[in-house]
């Protein structure tokens, strides 16, 4: 049985360009004469549609390019099946709209299937809209018996809600003794999720032993969606589809799969794949969102030096402007750094020097006017309470202002640099990371610092030097938190896995070698050793949670981890607790 994956890029709301894509598959696998075509998840409307779903004229359009599929159908060939996804109104109570996959032959609707098992954990809310089914359907294409699922139905990555506990959808199907299950997936990446999926399906595959599994690739919003699409023949994983960046319709010959197509070893959180989807998502982001040049805010540091080489991956060079804009405190080896950096990327250059001095004198000489003892300014002052903090910000601010312009000015969406490490710790301006889009936003300082030495055109000192935000001289990031070769494991283990407590953080280094994070295995065991640690530990815990409030006021960027700050992480701005 031949069967075409239709691996494609879809967008909520475009239901010209869905179906575009759609049409395309039918095309393909009709001219490869192949018996099955299936779609990813929720393929006509796009994931994830959320509140959209609330407008009728949304679901109305959904529902007629259905009727435009199966039109397309009753003209394509006869023996294809098509497997798609499409949101249906729920006719009876509960929530009011069903997920949906759909089985199209000859231009009529044959079968559907609703999804069972509804996520409601990390970014997923289908619990929100969608009633869960109860029904299974199968089908028969060339005598052989086919089911259909919608993904977490046959697979749960959280280990969590207990979704293989007899009554799910994936063991009454082991039971009726099916040829082939057919999965349809909206799976957002994270990293050494495609290992894991394998794994997991291929102990599923005993009892099963054929198994389409089609996922979606491209970005949206937060998510990366990363294809992966794949066959089990036989029990065995027999074909893998490659390329995060293209819509993709391969066409695999169950039966004969294993014995032509030869799936090369995948290594583990790959760089090269996480930098794909990293492009992938601000590709796909900017573009989706209508905009066509980027700007950034580039200081000679490793940070913005890795989004300016992402972005020019994403777009070409010339559409990537860089600028640069020393302070007083900026020193030479910044800017020989990022000129070098421009350079040999071959992006835009400019420079605009930030001159923040004289606004601030003019700043506090006109609050200073204000001599009432009730006033807080007096206050500050007369009790010498005044935050010379402020007075370094500033230039923070002015930069906030002069790229903005950039953006406002000549139309290029603005970049943020922040990497999740200081997120957590809230060492950042708003400038860092309140523009449109934050690539980088979920990376570790370790993981910033490996994808640019992956790169020979990032010069060697950009992530050879001390981290330093330069707002004063000799400033250091490390002065004022901890060595990120301590702090990058201490910020996973609170975040990603709620690690709480000193005593509880140093088991959790034993047993998850966190050199594997880019800390250094004696630099840890020597901090966590000495007499400060505990007491270094409660202070970054308390930092992490105050921060809350200021990223809540960042921008969205690129889903990479188990449990990245936005939509995801779920916590009160407004709390008692850290």
């Amino acid at each position: 049985m031949k069967v075409c994956l239709g691996q494609i890029n879809t967008t909520p709301g475009d239901f010209p360009g869905n179906l575009l894509g759609i049409e395309n598959g039918i095309k393909i696998a009709s001219s490869q004469k192949a018996d099955l075509v299936v779609f990813p998840e929720l393929t006509i409307t796009g994931y994830l549609s959320q509140d959209l779903l609330y407008d009728k004229d949304y679901i109305d359009a959904a529902l007629n390019s259905l009727k435009k599929v199966q039109h397309f159908s009753s003209e394509s060939d006869p023996n294809l099946y098509i497997v798609l996804g499409n949101v249906a109104r729920n006719p009876g109570q509960g929530k009011p709209f069903r997920n949906n996959a759909v089985v199209i032959n000859k231009g009529k609707v044959i079968g559907e299937y609703t999804k069972q098992l509804l996520p409601f954990y990390d970014v997923f809310d289908e619990l929100r809209y969608f009633q869960p089914g109860t029904d299974l359907l199968c089908f028969k294409v060339k005598n052989k018996k086919i089911g259909v699922v919608i993904c977490e139905d046959l697979w749960n990555d959280k280990d969590s809600d207990n979704y293989e506990d007899g009554k799910g959808p994936l063991v009454q199907y082991q039971k009726l003794g099916i040829d082939v299950l057919v999965s349809l997936n909206s799976s957002p990446y994270i990293q050494g999720k495609p290992e894991t999926r394998f794994s997991r399906l291929l102990s599923i595959a005993t009892t099963i032993p054929n198994i389409v599994y089609v996922n979606q690739v491209g970005g949206q919003d937060e998510l990366v969606f990363d294809g992966n699409s794949f066959v089990i023949d036989n029990g065995k994983l027999a074909f893998v589809a490659r390329g995060v960046f293209d819509n993709s319709y391969p066409i695999v010959d169950i039966g004969n799969a294993g014995s032509k197509i030869t799936t090369p070893k995948r290594e583990r959180n790959n760089l090269q794949e996480l930098e794909e989807i990293l492009v992938l998502g601000l590709r796909d982001y900017v573009q989706k969102s209508g905009f066509e040049q980027v700007v950034v805010a580039s200081s000679g540091g490793v940070d913005s030096a890795l989004v300016c080489k992402l972005a020019c991956e994403a777009f070409g060079p010339q559409k990537v402007h860089a600028v640069r804009m020393p302070s007083i405190y900026s020193s030479d080896d910044s800017k020989i750094d990022s000129v070098e950096l421009h350079k040999n990327l071959g992006c835009w250059d400019y420079e605009i020097p930030v001159d923040h001095e004289p606004i601030l004198r003019d700043l506090n000489d006109k609050y200073s006017l204000y001599t009432d003892q009730k006033n807080l300014v007096r206050s500050k002052l007369d009790n010498s309470e005044y935050n010379e903090i402020a007075d370094q910000n500033i230039q923070a601010r002015l930069r906030d202002v002069y790229l903005m312009h950039f953006s406002n000015a000549y139309g290029a969406m603005p970049l943020s640099t922040g990497n999740k490490t200081e997120s957590a710790c809230g060492y950042y301006t708003h400038f860092d990371m309140n523009f449109s889009f934050a690539p980088i936003k979920d990376l570790y300082k370790y993981q910033v610092v490996e994808l640019a030495m992956r790169d020979s055109r990032i010069p060697e000192n950009v992530w050879n030097k001390a981290p330093s935000a330069e707002l004063a001289f000799g400033q250091t990031d490390e002065d004022n938190l901890l060595p990120y070769k301590i702090l990058d494991p201490l910020v996973m283990a609170y975040v990603e896995e709620s690690i709480g407590s000193f005593d509880l953080f140093r088991d959790w280094c034993t047993i998850n070698r966190p050199e594997h994070m880019g800390s250094d295995k004696e630099v840890l065991e020597e901090w966590l050793d000495s007499d400060q640690a505990s007491t270094e530990y409660e202070r970054i815990a308390k930092m992490i949670g105050k921060m809350e409030y200021k990223r809540r006021q960042t921008c969205p960027g690129t889903k990479v981890s188990k449990v990245a700050f936005g939509v995801g992480r779920r916590l009160p701005v407004v709390k008692k607790w850290s």
